[in-house]
């Protein structure tokens, strides 16, 4: 899944959040709830197709191996009928069929396997009185060609499952893409008019229609540590919260960043030992992104007495 639709659908997930668990200011205003509704029921919507994206088909190859695996030895059953049978009668070119058909059995892209499995059980067909005195019963050629049967079923159903998949993607791909539109047109303009009247429910809301940036790595804080009477860089040191057991070391150059961090309210816990240790409380909302910038007061320089 592209980047950008990923975060799309994490912004529509905290939205989702937020506008469930503030239902009562649009009780009294039937647009704007009908809007709410029609979003939620299409996050619904998006959910359950998520679920149906990518059905894997690594099975079906795993087991078409093994079937070609039983294709290949199953073959060298027939070979060993077909050479006795060769040595008895001195048919050469029934022998020169069988290795053409065995060469291309063994290896090669499927289509031509199975083509060549097929050749060879008709081959086997055509001398089938005869080769059963080697041990080449008609319930074993079955079998043989059951084996191709199911080969080609389960490409059929690898392909089933490819074609669904697709279709899968462009319906999933379209409903975001309408939801998207959705907000822009409508659901934005209506949570605006309720900045005033509820300015917690309208920072929520647009620090979740944030996307985050198509990063390989996405941070949920960033900051940096500086000297106060300098504003210059602090190298090294640690910054800790104290409500839990994250930790991360300040750079070099003075930054530190959290991946992953939770929402609500903690405190930052920023050590260096040239410095003041310092505590700074921080409020953070899902789905949002922090960038501080926190001050340290150094410690004062020891003078030989």
């Amino acid at each position: 899944m592209h980047k950008r639709i990923r975060a799309k659908i994490e912004s529509y997930i905290s939205i989702q959040n937020i506008l469930n668990q503030n239902l009562n200011p649009f009780e009294s205003d039937p647009s704007a709830k009908s809007q709410v509704q029609s979003f939620l029921q299409n996050c619904k919507r998006l959910e359950k197709m998520f679920v149906k994206l990518n059905q894997p088909t690594e099975w079906i190859t795993a087991e078409n191996n093994k079937l070609f695996k039983q294709l290949v030895k199953n073959a060298q059953v027939l070979e060993i009928a077909i050479n006795r049978l060769v040595a008895d009668t001195n048919d050469f070119e029934l022998l020169i069929n069988l290795n053409i058909h065995l060469r291309n059995i063994k290896r090669g892209i499927q289509l031509r396997r199975i083509n060549s499995g097929y050749l060879l059980h008709n081959l086997c067909e055509k001398y089938q009185s005869q080769l059963e005195q080697y041990g080449t019963s008609e319930e074993f050629l079955q079998a043989y060609r059951q084996i191709l049967l199911d080969i080609e079923g389960n490409i059929l159903n690898r392909k089933k499952i490819k074609d669904q998949n697709e279709r899968n993607r462009k319906e999933f791909n379209d409903l975001v893409a309408g939801i998207n539109q959705f907000l822009k047109d409508k659901l934005d303009w209506t949570i605006n008019s309720y900045q005033e009247t509820h300015p917690e429910l309208y920072f929520k809301y647009y620090s979740a229609r944030k996307l985050k940036k198509s990063n390989s790595r996405h941070y949920s804080i960033r900051g940096s540590i500086v000297n106060k009477d300098t504003g210059q860089p602090i190298s090294y040191g640690t910054v800790s919260v104290l409500e839990n057991n994250l930790q991360a070391k300040i750079t070099k150059n003075g930054n530190f960043n959290f991946m992953n961090f939770p929402e609500g309210e903690f405190t930052l816990k920023i050590e260096n030992i040239r410095y003041h240790t310092s505590q700074q409380i921080i409020k953070r909302y899902s789905n949002e992104h922090l960038n501080l910038k926190i001050e340290l007061q150094a410690l004062p320089v020891a003078h030989p007495g």
